[in-house]
């Protein structure tokens, strides 16, 4: 099941780091995340939503090498680092800010 859709991530999350054209993919991704750590949730709520779009940036970083470190404007140029967090670490941590506790209770297979 996917949380969330484009218009609830430039709408009410406020999103703009992931294109229209890549949304599906990410949303995709972060929803199964979701599912994975919480099972399945059958009322989807705001918080379920909004914890979705995070993880989806989250997982859009992750492909992305990691958080931009610098960036130019002329000539145009970005780098990134991969941080002290982990990739899971950073999945996990922009769930948990708005899935809270019922994080915490995760059974990993």
């Amino acid at each position: 099941m996917v949380y969330a859709d484009y218009t609830f991530y430039t709408g009410t999350y406020k999103g703009n780091s992931i294109p229209e054209s890549d949304f599906d993919r990410f949303i995709l991704r972060a929803s199964s995340y979701i599912e994975r750590m919480c099972g399945t949730i059958t009322v989807v709520t705001e918080n379920v939503k909004m914890a979705a779009c995070a993880v989806a940036e989250a997982w859009q970083i992750n492909e992305q090498g990691g958080d931009v470190v610098s960036q130019s404007v002329g000539p145009w140029s970005k780098s990134y680092q991969k941080t002290i967090k982990t990739d899971s670490a950073r999945l996990l941590e922009a769930a948990q800010l708005y899935l809270g506790d019922l994080v915490k209770t995760v059974r990993w297979c």
